[in-house]
């Protein structure tokens, strides 16, 4: 067999994706290419090795004769190649760029990159919302995000997991009587941005209504704790925001739902950067924390 482009080298990087994962979707997603380009790839490397590499097998295909022994000549070869271009990424990375909406920097993240940091991986922090966030992802401006919706977001594109479940309560004074829905035209809320995001969600699960108007919107998370403390204003926030105020009496949970409200929070990459060393080592780091 004999390999003279870079064009076969990348066609036998697929088939060993594809010996390795056990079909051509897979092998797809973890090169972060499409499958009919994985196909295009088998087929190549079938016309220079003249054999079939892969016969059907149930609902899938499983490695001829020949696909073993191609797959255990060129296998020590491609992973050398890989550990000299992933040392050289790890050295030449710089900094990794990570997105997130700020209340997720000090409660989470800090905790989950700080031993990294001391490791001496360098970080470059941007704040903000979901939908900007992704947009700076898929233009390369970040590198890793914290995603809070991911309604409507382009996933073929993205390489999304779950990292944990946040749960919302609605909180005020403690001298403040219960929320009850009936006395909603009577009661104020202060929130993220007015979209009001948090009691969007709490609104929906809870009565399959809207949420209500803001009469205060500030997007710091510390201020509308103390806006829900020093005045009648109610809120819904992340319980875990909320705990050493409520554990201090200063605010108090004013409604029970039947079930806790949770939003899942998500860490998404771009498709394809998953497996870049430094890329994962920062999300494998965070997803440990979950």
């Amino acid at each position: 067999m004999v390999v003279s482009t870079a064009q076969d080298l990348v066609a036998l990087r697929s088939f060993l994706a594809v010996y390795r994962t056990g079909g051509v979707a897979r092998a797809a997603e973890q090169l972060g290419l499409s499958q009919p380009a994985v196909s295009h790839h088998l087929r190549t490397v079938e016309t220079f090795t003249g054999r079939p590499l892969f016969a059907r097998s149930g609902r899938g295909i499983a490695p001829t004769e020949a696909g073993h022994v191609l797959a255990a000549e060129v296998a020590p070869h491609l992973d050398g190649l890989d550990l000299v271009i992933d040392g050289r990424r790890t050295l030449d990375a710089g900094p990794v760029f990570l997105g997130a909406p700020a209340a997720q920097f000090d409660h989470h993240i800090a905790t989950a990159l700080g031993p990294l940091v001391d490791q001496g991986v360098c970080l470059r922090h941007r704040v903000g919302l979901s939908d900007d966030l992704i947009a700076a992802l898929l233009d390369d401006r970040l590198d890793i995000a914290v995603i809070t919706k991911i309604e409507g977001t382009p996933r073929t594109r993205l390489h999304l997991r779950h990292w944990f479940d946040e749960e919302f309560v609605l909180i005020g004074r403690p001298d403040q009587p219960p929320f009850r829905i009936e006395d909603l035209t009577s009661r104020r809320f202060v929130g993220y941005s007015e979209a009001m995001p948090m009691l969007r969600r709490y609104f929906r699960s809870c009565w399959d209504l809207p949420a209500p108007h803001a009469a205060v919107t500030i997007p710091d998370m510390t201020s509308i704790l103390a806006y829900a403390a020093d005045s009648t204003l109610l809120s819904v926030v992340p319980i875990h925001h909320a705990r050493a105020a409520l554990d201090a009496g200063r605010l108090a949970i004013l409604h029970r739902p039947p079930a806790p409200v949770l939003n899942p929070i998500y860490l998404a990459t771009r498709r394809g950067r998953q497996s870049r060393p430094h890329l994962k080592t920062v999300f494998d780091a965070l997803l440990a924390t979950a």
